[in-house]
């Protein structure tokens, strides 16, 4: 058995950044890795699908200026756009593992197995901590229907060497509106099939906004059709749906949620209290069953499943395993983006949390297709809906969709999280002409 001050499960944004702040400090530290070093998000998450975003947003932006200068619509090229993708994806794991190497934190590959409240066992070897970090992460929810053996899920996308013609994408989240318009802005043929409202935790005005706009794009999008059954029918998926009808596809991709990652990890044997929902833990990230376990992440039971926020609780957790439990994470004004085509965001408050609890308010509406930032580029559709506090006199939550609206979610976040005062921001100087200028109008 070998001892170490922390043995770390997962080397993605949360175990990793646990893992390289733990060291820093002097402790000794194993790292244990199932699935390639430096997790989901740079190796089959976040990172390919913006490189493959990269092609769709050249496409759309082409097809926005159809006749107003741009004579012709670019082409892409999958294969070579799939290569592209690689050289970002293929060195990653071998990066990230010579650095954890270098500042001598140790590495173990393998399925990591609670054998008790403070032991896991690697591989045959028994590895002893005086305390365990659990950030194991998500997976592919699997969808419980006859013939689910036929459906793929986003990491497949993601790994496509070919663009296949027909794509059906089954769930309403993030995974399947950023892929399904990927798909289509690439010249695949596109349905999405959402059992329910889409992406619930965008404001719903908006989200109706990118409704409109992927159905404008030649998406087949439809709210209520489930999945019943799929069946291949040479070399075609068939889907049965809820509705009585069927669909042939090339691929169909099950999109309908991630589970916290926890199978293998035995974490009865633990002692380990969880559910469906992840690892339950106290508001210091440590097990609510077992003091020597503190998790963070995607597989913790915390309210948001984003890199970010996974970063934000590894650098409380550390702090916490380094000086007792003093440090919770901070959630003020969280942004988060669904990279659709145009984007959709949001950071703080959403309105009808602000209504529900009777918090003095005003919501500012308004159109930003019109704009010139958005205009000059055929932009057809976006919009913001802000939560104002007059009394407070600060922004207590933004919610943007269309063109930058990715990026302009950041300048949001930082007015959120640092209670930048509305008064002060009145007064600002913006560079015009950008998109950035018309916050002078947003917040006015």
């Amino acid at each position: 058995m070998k001892s170490y001050d922390t043995v770390v499960v997962g080397s993605g944004p949360a175990g990793g950044e646990a893992a390289r702040r733990l060291r820093a400090a002097g402790q000794s530290v194993a790292l244990v890795e199932k699935d390639g070093f430096g997790g989901v998000c740079p190796l089959r998450g976040c990172n390919p699908k913006k490189v493959l975003m990269a092609a769709a947003e050249a496409r759309h932006a082409a097809s926005s200026l159809a006749g107003l200068g741009i004579a012709s619509q670019p082409g892409v090229d999958w294969p070579v756009l799939a290569r592209f993708r690689d050289s970002f994806v293929e060195p990653i794991s071998e990066q990230v593992e010579n650095h954890y190497f270098e500042i001598g934190v140790d590495l173990y590959y393998g399925v990591a197995r609670m054998t008790g409240p403070d032991i896991v066992v690697v591989g045959g070897e028994e590895l002893q901590g005086t305390n365990l970090v659990l950030c194991p992460g998500m997976r592919p929810r699997p969808l419980d229907v006859p013939g689910s053996e036929h459906l793929s899920t986003s990491d497949d996308f993601l790994a496509l060497n070919e663009l296949p013609r027909e794509i059906v994408f089954l769930g309403g989240g993030f995974i399947a509106m950023e892929l399904a318009h990927i798909a289509a802005h690439c010249g695949a043929r596109v349905s999405v099939f959402s059992r329910s409202q889409l992406l619930k935790g965008f404001d719903p005005e908006l989200v109706e906004q990118l409704v409109t706009a992927t159905r404008e794009a030649g998406i087949d999008l439809r709210i209520g059709p489930t999945a019943q059954a799929a069946t291949l029918e040479e070399g075609q998926i068939v889907l049965s749906l809820s509705d009585g009808t069927t669909k042939t596809c090339q691929m169909a991709v099950n999109c309908t949620g991630r589970i916290p990652d926890l199978d293998g990890l035995d974490l009865n044997a633990g002692t380990v209290a969880h559910s469906r929902h992840g690892i339950e833990v106290n508001d210091f990230l440590q097990s609510i069953t077992n003091p020597a376990v503190y998790a963070a992440g995607d597989a913790a039971d915390t309210p948001f499943g984003l890199t970010p926020t996974a970063t934000i609780e590894s650098i409380a957790l550390a702090e916490n395993i380094l000086n007792g439990n003093t440090s919770m994470p901070d959630f003020e004004g969280v942004p988060s983006v669904c990279f659709t085509l145009p984007p959709i965001a949001s950071a703080g408050l959403a309105v009808e949390m602000a209504r529900q609890m009777n918090i003095p308010h005003r919501v500012k509406t308004g159109d930003l297709s019109q704009s010139f930032p958005w205009k000059r580029l055929g932009e057809q559709a976006g919009g913001y809906r802000l939560v104002l506090s007059e009394e407070e006199d600060r922004i207590l939550g933004a919610h943007l969709f269309g063109h930058a609206a990715e990026e302009l979610i950041n300048t949001f976040a930082a007015f959120i999280r640092l209670k930048t005062p509305l008064s002060g921001l009145r007064k600002t100087v913006w560079a015009y002409p950008t998109c950035g200028y018309y916050l002078k109008y947003m917040l006015d």
